[in-house]
């Protein structure tokens, strides 16, 4: 299916508009270089309405030995403000140039590269990579055609238990893009295309924002040289400038590839130029059974940066590397790395350094803060939820009130205020975790002296889930549920409550409403729990893996 533009008279205000018929659960395949491509396109819709329901839409791409790429849909050339949502990808080429969605001014999909209009202001949002090489990628082209404004949301990368896609969420040549809010999961590579496994990238990215992602489950095995949550990367000429990554929580990243140059990582970055790291969870666990020469590190600065703050950051590396080493950090030069208020800890393998600088291994936090750094930091491992959920409870910890007010970050993964309210001090990591109300001991029975919403447990979760809230005196209590764009999809509480503590269980595979309905069960996604008590309003994220 082609589509080409421009199209005369769209705009704001007259968008096109491409979704499925109401009832109907509609897919579209196609076997050649795309499924759909959209040539110089721009204010198009594609809505598939819902990634459950009656009425859905599923893109499937064939694979085509014949096509250099197999794509389910192209934007290329000048494609300027379209929305892709609600749509469902599978791309069965998962060994070469197999890309889910692609924004690009490149492509060989059709006609000679337009190398002047980078795709800008796009919207790529709630939808569902099931299956390719790669899931989302958005390009410009080198300087001065840099594809700026993009934001991906809300998406979600890989099922709960398959393992089909090598590469998530790519931008390249973008500059004040936004991704935020995808749960990134289930990634194994390499491919005969990429020797990298990693759920997202900024290449060359100047001013990009990278938040509030869940990123986990990304393995690399023979042949591969990098497992990486979350990389900034660059090139020699095409360096990457103030880029930002916070709130996200990484974990279970593994590599057991014996390829000269391979690594496991948290966060990674090369070529980079004041990039700002803060507010991060990373948690690598594992053993590595001597598969990666370069070792491990939850933060790892690889080459070629400058000027890198890494602050507020929970980085724990437990893996056992020998003979290579794991570390919270590694960086190739001290003088880069601007670095405090952070909870470093390692593992207890004799090959474990707390922090390696180039082959100086830093064995705890004493050390590693006479060479200058991370003066106001701590060293302790984190009471987390569970080794799925980075998420802390009511647990005295170093990490409470540890951190620096960073301007601009006032809330933490899941919307929660940063401070938490009467506090001058964030918490360090990406949850601002619900302590139990100063001088109060939380095991105490009786009247809460505040009333309050606990994050959901489990978080990631299928198919439940419990939320705990609080009131502190008798008041119409509603709790809901509602999806990324707003709407109501499951009512929990709707009633007087008195004084006390209440723990309530959403099932997913059902959707309830304010009359007791029930109607199909959830999609994978992220999803909002609000509880309101007479004047007071409280929202929290939780995350639905199938």
């Amino acid at each position: 299916f082609h589509l080409q533009g421009p199209i005369a008279g769209a705009g704001p205000d007259s968008r096109i508009v491409i979704k499925p018929a109401t009832g109907r659960n509609v897919v579209v395949e196609g076997d050649r270089k795309s499924v759909f491509t959209f040539i110089s396109t721009s204010y198009v819709t594609l809505d598939g309405v819902g990634l459950t329901g009656a009425t859905t839409l599923t893109i499937h791409s064939l694979t085509n030995p014949q096509y250099p790429v197999n794509r389910a849909i192209a934007f290329i050339y000048n494609a300027d403000y379209n929305i892709v949502q609600y749509v469902t990808f599978i791309c069965e080429n998962i060994d070469g140039d197999g890309v889910g969605l692609m924004f690009t001014m490149t492509s060989i999909v059709v006609g000679t590269p337009d190398f002047t209009s980078p795709p800008d202001y796009n919207l790529i949002q709630n939808n569902f990579f099931k299956k390719g090489e790669s899931a989302i990628w958005v390009s410009g082209y080198m300087a001065g055609t840099r594809a700026i404004g993009n934001v991906i949301r809300g998406n979600v990368v890989g099922s709960a238990t398959d393992t089909l896609i090598t590469w998530g969420i790519q931008l390249q040549f973008a500059q004040n893009s936004i991704v935020e809010n995808n749960a990134v999961q289930h990634l194994t590579g390499p491919s005969s295309l990429d020797p990298l496994t990693i759920g997202i990238n900024s290449y060359y990215g100047y001013g990009n924002t990278i938040r509030n992602n869940v990123v986990s489950s990304i393995h690399a095995y023979t042949g591969a040289t990098y497992a990486v949550g979350i990389l900034l990367s660059g090139d020699t000429g095409y360096r990457g400038f103030g880029d930002s990554v916070y709130n996200n929580m990484v974990y279970d990243v593994q590599n057991t590839s014996t390829a000269s140059l391979s690594r496991a990582s948290g966060i990674q970055m090369w070529y980079q130029d004041n990039p700002k790291v803060y507010f991060n969870t990373v948690y690598l666990t594992g053993k590595g059974n001597g598969a990666n020469p370069l070792g491990s590190a939850a933060l790892y600065v690889r080459s070629s940066c400058t000027g890198v703050d890494a602050k507020n950051n929970i980085l724990v590396n437990t893996r056992d590397e020998s003979p290579y080493c794991a570390s919270a950090i590694y960086d190739y030069s001290l003088s880069n790395l601007t670095s405090d208020y952070n909870d470093l800890y390692s593992g207890s393998s004799q090959t474990s350094a707390l922090v390696r600088i180039g082959s100086t291994n830093y064995g705890d936090l004493a050390g590693w803060r006479g060479a200058g750094k991370d003066s106001h930091s701590v060293s302790a491992m984190p009471p987390f939820l569970g080794p799925n959920d980075l998420h802390l409870g009511y647990v005295s910890t170093l990490v409470a009130d540890a951190a620096i007010p960073i301007p601009g970050i006032t809330t933490d993964i899941d919307g929660d205020i940063r401070p938490r309210a009467g506090h001058d001090s964030p918490d360090i990591g990406a949850d601002e975790f619900p302590h139990p109300p100063d001088g109060v001991d939380d095991g105490i029975v009786g009247i809460p002296v505040t009333t309050s919403l606990a994050q959901n447990y489990p978080n990631p979760f299928n198919p439940e889930t419990r939320i705990e809230f609080r009131i502190q005196k008798s008041e119409f209590t509603r709790l809901s549920v509602y999806d990324l764009l707003g709407r109501e999809v499951a009512v929990l509480v709707n009633e007087e409550k008195m004084p006390g503590t209440y723990t309530v269980t959403w099932n997913a595979r059902l959707r309830s409403s304010n009359s007791g309905g029930q109607a199909s069960g959830m999609a994978t996604g992220i999803y909002f729990y609000t509880l309101r008590a007479g004047g007071q309003v409280f929202t929290k994220r939780m995350i639905l893996l199938r």
